[in-house]
């Protein structure tokens, strides 16, 4: 014989359960594409930095004319190709971790990733103002940018999303 469910009801639905968390909307869903288009574009750039190693060197030359030896500019170039590496990973990591977080409705994920997002676009200006060869990748990457902020703050679909969850935290903890 089966033991009744001694669970509380809601007073508001009369059911046994809590009802589920909202489901993301379509714009955060949007939003997931693009991440994904975003962290093809982060592992792009080191990659078009490899292999147009040339037009690497001349951006470097072009900030240190004449100040650096052959050997010391292979060690630049290394240096440079490293950063951008590590950096790019440690990008590609934090949206990897944050998306699954804002798809859980987590406003702090969604103030995080929004930080990262102005920080990220301040760089990617930085890397346009490095020659010619960077911005196939740094327009489309800002361009993402904005629409992704746009995403996370502007539809009304996504603010109720937050609030929601919000406030299901709150009734949990009560």
């Amino acid at each position: 014989m089966s033991s009744p469910d001694l669970t509380p009801t809601t007073a508001h639905s009369g059911s046994d359960r809590h009802d589920p968390p909202p489901r993301a909307p379509a714009a955060l869903r949007w939003l997931v594409v693009g991440i994904g288009a975003s962290i093809v574009l982060l592992v792009g750039l080191p990659v078009l930095m490899l292999v147009k190693r040339t037009e690497l060197v001349a951006a470097i030359e072009r900030e240190t004319p004449g100040t650096l030896s052959e050997e010391w500019m292979g060690w630049v170039v290394v240096f440079v190709l490293a950063y951008a590496i590590v950096l790019h990973l440690v990008d590609v990591i934090l949206l990897l971790w944050l998306t699954p977080k804002i798809l859980r409705g987590r406003h702090w994920a969604r103030i995080t990733l929004t930080v990262y997002l102005v920080v990220a676009t301040a760089g990617s200006l930085y890397s346009a103002t490095m020659g010619g060869m960077y911005l196939a990748v740094v327009i489309p990457t800002d361009i993402l940018h904005v629409l992704m902020v746009a995403l996370l703050w502007a539809p009304p679909s996504v603010r109720r999303f937050f609030a929601a969850h919000r406030a299901a935290r709150r009734g949990a903890a009560v």
